[in-house]
C-alpha cells in the first residue's frame, strides 16, 4: 500500500465550533481525521503532520517555503502529499509549490472544505477521501481537488464562499473529475522533461493595483515611493487602462522613470490580456508594459515574487515570466 503524506495547515476543515456563539477555533485535527475518515486508511498508509495552523488570510511567504521544505525533505520517502488549507488563499499556497518544486514527479493535492469537519453536510470528508486517493495515482503536479473537481493548482481560482464548487480554472481545462470513478484527463497533464529541483525565496516588493472608473490617481502615487520592484494593476477586458479623467498612462510613465515594471491584468476571468488590441494596451506597451496574457493575478503575483527574488534586470525578468515553470501559462 501505498504512503501518502497528510499536511494539515490550518482553516475550516478542522475548526470546531466554541460556544457559546458558535465561533470556529482549530481543533485537533489529528485525531479527527482518523476518527471522521477512518477509511482513508484502506487507501494508503498515512501520516499526519502539522507544521503550522494557522487562518489562511494568514498564511504567506514563510509558509510557503515550510511547505516546499517539507514535501522536498519527504519527497522519497512518500508515493504523494495531501495539503489541507483555508480555502481564500489556497490558490496562492498551490502556486507558491508548483513554483518552488519544479519538475515535480509526484502528486501534492491541495484541498479544504467550506463547512468544517465536525459539521453536519460538512465536505471535508469526500474532499479528503478524493485528495487522498488522487494522492495514490500518476499526477505529477500540484493540484486543487474541490467539489469533485481537479484542477492545477496555479491555473485556479476561488469562486465561490458559500457553494462546494468554491474553485474553477477559467484559462485552462479541468484535470479530472470525480464520481463512480476518478477520471484523469492525462492530456492536460504536466509531462515533465527535466530533472526535479527544489528552489526557495520570494521578495514581497510587488504590489497588485485595481482600477476601477474615475478612480483618482493620486490615491496610488505613494506607492512609487515605495521599495517595490513591479506593481501588477488589474485593467479592464483585455487589459485596457483608462486614458481620459484619469489618464493611466501619466501613472506608467512615473513608473518607469522609477525603474519599475508594471504588469498588466483583467478583472476579467476568461480570456487573455491583449495589449495590441486597442489604444490604451497600445500606449501602454510602449511605456513598458507587460501584460500577463491568461494567468492567473494570483499565479502571476507569486510567480513574479520568486522572479524578482532572482533578479531586477527588466529582460530577464520579462523572459522568465513568459517561460512556463509548471503549466501555468
Amino acid at each position: 500500500m501505498k504512503k501518502i503524506l497528510i499536511i494539515h495547515t490550518g482553516g475550516t476543515f478542522g475548526m470546531t465550533p466554541i460556544e457559546p456563539d458558535e465561533q470556529l477555533a482549530p481543533g485537533n485535527i489529528q485525531n479527527q481525521i482518523l476518527q471522521y475518515i477512518p477509511e482513508i486508511q484502506n487507501l494508503a498508509n498515512i501520516d499526519v503532520v502539522i507544521p503550522f495552523n494557522l487562518d489562511s488570510s494568514n498564511i504567506g511567504i514563510r509558509e510557503w517555503e515550510i511547505l516546499s521544505e517539507l514535501v522536498h525533505t519527504n519527497i522519497d520517502n512518500y508515493e504523494g502529499f495531501v495539503v489541507i488549507h483555508g480555502t481564500d488563499t489556497m490558490v496562492y499556497t498551490a502556486s507558491a509549490l508548483s513554483f518552488s518544486l519544479r519538475n515535480l514527479r509526484k502528486p501534492v493535492v491541495f484541498t479544504g472544505s467550506q463547512r468544517p469537519l465536525s459539521k453536519l453536510r460538512t465536505d471535508a470528508r469526500f474532499n479528503l477521501i478524493d485528495a487522498v486517493e488522487l494522492a495514490t495515482m500518476a499526477v505529477p503536479e500540484v493540484m486543487i481537488i474541490f467539489g469533485q473537481r481537479i484542477l492545477r493548482g496555479n491555473r485556479a481560482k476561488k469562486i465561490s464562499i458559500i457553494n462546494y464548487n468554491a474553485f474553477d480554472s477559467p484559462n485552462y481545462p479541468l484535470l479530472g473529475e470525480i464520481g463512480i470513478n476518478i477520471s484523469i484527463n492525462y492530456e492536460y497533464v504536466l509531462k515533465p522533461e527535466d530533472s526535479y529541483f527544489h528552489e526557495k525565496g520570494f521578495t514581497k516588493n510587488l504590489a497588485v493595483l485595481s482600477i476601477y472608473p474615475s478612480l483618482n490617481l493620486n490615491n496610488y502615487l505613494p506607492v512609487l515611493d515605495s521599495e517595490i520592484n513591479g506593481i501588477i494593476l488589474r485593467g479592464f477586458g483585455a487589459g485596457h487602462l483608462p486614458l481620459v479623467a484619469p489618464n493611466w498612462m501619466d501613472f506608467l510613465k512615473k513608473a518607469r522613470d522609477k525603474n519599475i515594471m508594471i504588469f498588466i491584468g483583467s478583472h476579467s476571468r476568461h480570456g487573455s490580456v491583449n495589449l495590441d488590441l486597442y489604444e490604451s494596451g497600445k500606449e501602454a506597451k510602449d511605456l513598458g508594459a507587460i501584460g500577463l496574457h491568461t494567468m492567473t493575478i494570483e499565479a502571476a503575483y507569486v510567480k513574479l515574487m520568486r522572479i524578482f527574488h532572482q533578479t531586477t534586470e527588466p529582460q530577464k525578468v520579462i523572459g522568465r515570466l513568459h517561460t512556463s515553470w509548471a503549466g501555468e501559462i
